[in-house]
């Protein structure tokens, strides 16, 4: 009764025991839907299991398939199925938590898993919490050696930072993993679409890539095949949420770039409902030390997108000092393609985020970062990070003036004059003169810009330096800019790196591209 349909060959094949497993293009194809044959069959499955369930209300394996099935079906009545469960504890609290996933309410789905993970034995307990088939090569070496103890601490901060939106409520890609989990012992000791044995080749996919949610057969052909060649096709577009490399020991050490988000080919992959699209966002984050808290302005521009600039979106910017910490969140439901969000913290060290949400589930975008103290001592001179703002008509004199003009990521015209904003903390002796150094370097564009510099096709460009002295004891905080004209440099990317006083020298830098 399948569909016939084929995607053409694959362009690259992951081999995993019997089977192929390959992601072409999902934007080139439709996967036809199942025919009303086979919503007719499920229907009559599902009024039989029912039966079963009632004259054998404390059986696992007959309110399991019921659940597998009505989630086939993405029947709205499984949560209630699932709750009027009269198996074995953990089982059933397992299936309400598969319920909530599929029914998009992550927060209640990761409360019904962590009662399940309570209940169930240990070593059940110990393989429910094995992350080792979703980790790259480096982590998955190490990560094997851990006990089954060592491993549920790793796991809280890899499923932390794993987490692909702070903004939606739970941790979709953590009730994601359990929800495949329990798919594999449903299917364990029961027939599948592929017609096959079960067994650790599927386990692994399923893990791996989650279950199908579409099955076809290949077209028929001018030859006879001995067998039906049936293909599963998981959600898509899928996407790697985990880092490529070992959690770093802190949070200052997890950089936008350990994340993959489009790994080819991926380790693993997930495909959030909310969000048909998922990418990368050029924001503009700083922080401003106010006593003990943070102040941190994270500034965005997606009017040239072609997802945020067409639908209405939220946007957060979010910081949190660790995974067992709620997090800090400014969130705005419904944000201007050019925005600038501001949250203040108790934390000094700490990840921050900014996110948006297309709400028709076009797309999403984040920034994620992790950052530093920045220390704060009235007898020594420290900084800010560095905020880029609008240079006309004027220079701000101040945070609250800075605020509304800081530019929107960190991408350039070179056609542009732009303000660079800091604040300086602490203060020297009264007749001290504070040195300022400013330089921007450029940073190599790769093989061939080298390449044209050794053959002198073109210019190398040096580093601008600028140098200056003020007042050192202008007060305990003390705001300042300079004004910046980018067309005395050529386009490309550079390190912007702003260091004051004498040594130790307090240091702040960003990374810009000039357009």
């Amino acid at each position: 009764m399948l569909p016939r349909f084929s995607a053409g060959p694959p362009d690259r094949c992951l081999i995993v025991g019997r089977f192929c497993e390959w992601h072409p293009n999902s934007q080139d194809y439709v996967v036809p839907d199942e025919g009303n044959d086979i919503r007719r069959a499920r229907a009559e499955l599902l009024r039989d299991l029912e039966k079963a369930g009632n004259a054998v209300p404390g059986d696992d394996w007959i309110i399991g398939q019921r659940i597998r099935y009505l989630v086939e079906a993405h029947d709205s009545s499984v949560i209630s199925a699932a709750r009027s469960c009269k198996a074995t504890r953990w089982w059933c609290d397992a299936l309400i938590g598969l319920a909530f996933h599929v029914s998009g309410n992550f927060a209640a789905a990761d409360s019904a898993f962590s009662v399940a993970l309570e209940e169930m034995p240990s070593p059940t307990r110990c393989h429910w919490l094995d992350l080792s088939p979703l980790l790259d090569d480096d982590l998955r070496d190490t990560y094997r050696k851990m006990s089954c103890a060592q491993r549920e601490a790793a796991n809280a901060r890899i499923w932390w930072v794993a987490d692909p939106l702070y903004i939606t409520p739970g941790n979709e890609r953590r009730t994601e993993h359990f929800s495949r989990v329990l798919h594999t012992e449903l299917q364990q000791d029961a027939a599948n679409t592929y017609g096959k044995r079960w067994g650790g080749d599927l386990a692994e996919l399923t893990l791996r890539f989650g279950w199908a949610e579409k099955w076809t057969q290949e077209p028929l052909g001018s030859m006879p095949v001995a067998e039906v060649s049936v293909t599963g096709h998981e959600p898509e577009p899928g996407f790697h949420f985990f880092l490529t490399q070992r959690p770093p020991d802190t949070v200052a050490q997890i950089v936008d770039s350990l994340f993959e988000i489009r790994q080819s080919p991926p380790r693993e992959q997930y495909a959030p409902p909310y969000a048909r699209s998922f990418t990368g966002l050029d924001a503009q984050v700083a922080r401003f030390r106010r006593g003990d808290s943070t102040r941190i302005v994270a500034a965005y521009d997606v009017s040239a997108d072609t997802i945020f600039a067409r639908h209405k979106f939220a946007a957060a910017l979010v910081a949190m000092r660790n995974e067992a910490t709620p997090p800090s969140m400014s969130e705005v439901s419904e944000s201007p393609a050019r925005n600038v969000i501001t949250v203040s913290t108790p934390w000094k060290s700490q990840l921050i985020g900014v996110e948006l949400l297309a709400k028709d589930s076009a797309g999403a975008a984040r920034w994620r970062m992790g950052f530093a103290e920045i220390p704060l001592d009235s007898g020594k001179i420290s900084l800010s990070d560095l905020l880029f703002v609008d240079g006309s008509p004027s220079l701000p004199s101040d945070l609250d003036e800075a605020i509304p003009r800081a530019h929107g990521g960190t991408k350039f015209r070179r056609d542009k004059q732009i303000g660079l904003f800091w604040e300086l903390y602490g203060k020297t002796a009264a007749d001290s003169a504070l040195p300022i150094s400013l330089t921007i370097t450029p940073i190599d564009e790769g093989f061939f810009r080298r390449a044209f510099r050794a053959l002198r096709i073109v210019p190398k460009v040096a580093p601008l330096n600028i140098r200056w002295h003020e007042n050192g004891a202008s007060g305990v905080l003390s705001a300042r800019s300079v004004l910046l004209d980018l067309s005395l440099v050529p386009a490309g990317k550079y390190a912007v790196k702003l260091e004051v006083g004498n040594y130790p020298l307090a240091v702040a830098s960003r990374i810009i591209e000039v357009e």
